[in-house]
């Protein structure tokens, strides 16, 4: 008998709510009653409950959304809450969990998996892999001196408005790895739990240029300023937004935010006076491999051709040949074909994830295992997935 072939991942119904959030919330130490409220900004629809005989032995939250690389958005199953109860650890149930997972999402037409990690272990187990980075960016405003910019208008607004939802896109797609936020993301920006926030855009001739989310919080001694969320398509307008940060320096002695560790922001800082920390890593699962190919972006006049080699150990129907073509950063992907005379590479799942999403360079998935591959393959692996490293400001 396959194992735990007795357990079934299904919807919840509304007798397994209660109980889901009791496994959760030991699991992850918070209060039971703040599951409730977790699962209602998720969406009841989004829960999924693994049963045995009717009685749930563990379960996840699902966050269907997008992550840009090369310029596109690529669906993405975004994972959350993975929980399993306490006699079920170390029974290989919480894989088996996410595998039953990830083949609904492939069946539903996702191309890739993210998630932050409890256990690297546990994920790398069911194919995902480091892919890139989230950085926080903290300054003491009291040491940070920017000039006013009077040509720039700043003006809080309520909610989150349709032109500041469009400025986040625009921005994000050029950020490898940022995600394409649905309601829950764009809820954990503007709707932080335990704390208040307030937004403010920055306009130029009527037109928007920026926005910044933030929430200042007293603590024992003095506050703390948060950013939950800023973007700018200017410098004029990022300048503005740090000088409103800097304007908290008469009580507040730290501002915050998150995102890579080179960003506009960041650039445009007078002087050393910040730390930029790594905070977590994200780990992606490609889900399809032709799917997520042929979805995402690729470097403007990249072209050539390669036979691409899976051998995906824990979604084997993801192994095979895979010949795939760019010109002029258009690309073309044939499951189940080689081409003749062209390059040739073998990756695992592992692998691929961190390739995909340019985490890693193809010598280092070489040495580590992950890659077989000649210097030409790798000279256009290396071409083809080029760019910033990837990173994102959202944490889920």
């Amino acid at each position: 008998m396959a194992p735990h072939r007795d357990l079934e991942l299904s919807s919840v119904l509304e007798p397994d709510v209660a109980r889901l959030g009791d496994v959760l919330s030991h699991a992850f130490g918070f209060p039971p009653d703040e599951a409730k409220i977790w699962f209602e900004r998720a969406g009841i629809e989004n829960l999924r409950v693994l049963k045995r005989g009717g009685d749930v032995r563990g379960g996840l939250v699902e966050i269907p959304m997008g992550q840009w690389f090369g310029g596109r958005s690529v669906s993405t199953m975004g994972v959350a809450g993975v929980g399993v109860v306490p006699e079920e650890r170390g029974r290989g149930v919480a894989k088996h969990l996410m595998l039953s997972m990830l083949r609904e999402a492939r069946a539903r037409g996702f191309a890739l998996s993210t998630l932050y990690p409890a256990s690297v272990t546990l994920y790398r187990s069911a194919g995902y892999e480091r892919a890139g980075a989230r950085f926080a960016i903290e300054l003491d405003p009291r040491t940070c001196e920017v000039p006013r910019v009077p040509e720039a208008t700043l003006a809080e607004v309520s909610g989150t408005p349709e032109d500041v939802v469009a400025l986040y896109d625009a921005t994000a797609r050029r950020c490898p790895g940022y995600v394409d936020r649905g309601p829950y993301v764009w809820a954990r920006v503007s709707r932080p739990r335990g704390r208040s926030t307030k937004t403010f855009t920055v306009s130029h001739a009527g037109a928007l240029e920026g926005y910044v989310v933030l929430s200042h919080a007293m603590g024992a001694a003095d506050s703390s300023v948060l950013v939950t969320d800023l973007a700018a398509t200017t410098s004029r307008a990022a300048r503005a937004i740090l000088r409103l940060l800097v304007e908290y320096r008469s009580l507040a002695s730290s501002v915050k935010w998150h995102g890579g560790a080179s960003d506009l922001f960041t650039n445009l800082l007078p002087e050393r006076h910040h730390t930029v920390t790594l905070t977590d890593w994200f780990m992606v699962r490609v889900v399809d491999v032709a799917r997520a190919l042929s979805s995402r972006g690729w470097p403007r006049g990249a072209g050539g051709a390669l036979t691409l080699e899976v051998d995906d150990a824990s979604m084997p129907e993801n192994s095979g040949r895979y010949a795939i073509s760019l010109e002029d950063g258009a690309a073309k992907v044939v499951a189940g074909r080689a081409l003749a005379g062209a390059p040739r590479a073998t990756i695992g799942e592992r692998g691929l994830a961190a390739l995909y999403t340019g985490h890693a360079a193809s010598h280092v998935l070489a040495d580590a295992g992950w890659l077989e591959a000649d210097d030409d393959a790798r000279a256009l692996l290396d071409a083809w997935f080029a760019g910033a490293y990837p990173t994102t400001r959202d944490f889920f």
